[in-house]
């Protein structure tokens, strides 16, 4: 083999690697995809959501359809409930919910799980929206 070729044969080695380690890299920051959002309708300005979906977890992120907005909500006690809408309260940019609370990939604002700011810019805490307990159902109201 002449040296050409071995080099063009070693550079395109290097190069299928490097590519393979830059997706593996990229896939591994993606957020996390939750497959049990739960995807209500809206009437006026309110959100019906099954109590049944709080059974296997406490914690559900509500994603009513042609909304802005997610909103995360947590079952605290037998009926008591925090829901919270996911939007930055420095930029209005959606959040994304992490592992301990919520980041906005606009400019770094993080909040707990609770709405508190925990990194600015963003000063104010998240917008806590109303819940009460009808029938089987969580109804939100925006």
């Amino acid at each position: 083999m002449e040296r050409r070729s071995f080099i063009k044969g070693a550079c395109r080695i290097c190069l299928l690697g490097t590519s393979a380690a830059a997706v593996a890299a990229m896939a591994s920051c993606s957020p996390a995809v939750n497959k049990n959002i739960f995807h209500p309708e809206i009437t006026g300005n309110k959100i019906l959501v099954p109590l049944s979906i709080f059974d296997s977890n406490p914690f559900q992120i509500i994603s009513p359809a042609k909304f802005q907005y997610e909103i995360s909500v947590e079952k605290k006690g037998s009926n008591d409930f925090k829901a919270l809408l996911l939007k930055c309260t420095h930029y209005s940019n959606q959040l994304t919910a992490t592992g301990n609370g919520f980041t906005c990939s606009a400019h770094g604002s993080r909040f707990d799980k609770e709405g508190n700011v925990l990194k600015g810019p963003a000063e104010q805490s998240l917008q806590q929206l109303k819940t009460q307990i009808i029938n089987n159902d969580l109804l939100i109201t925006l």
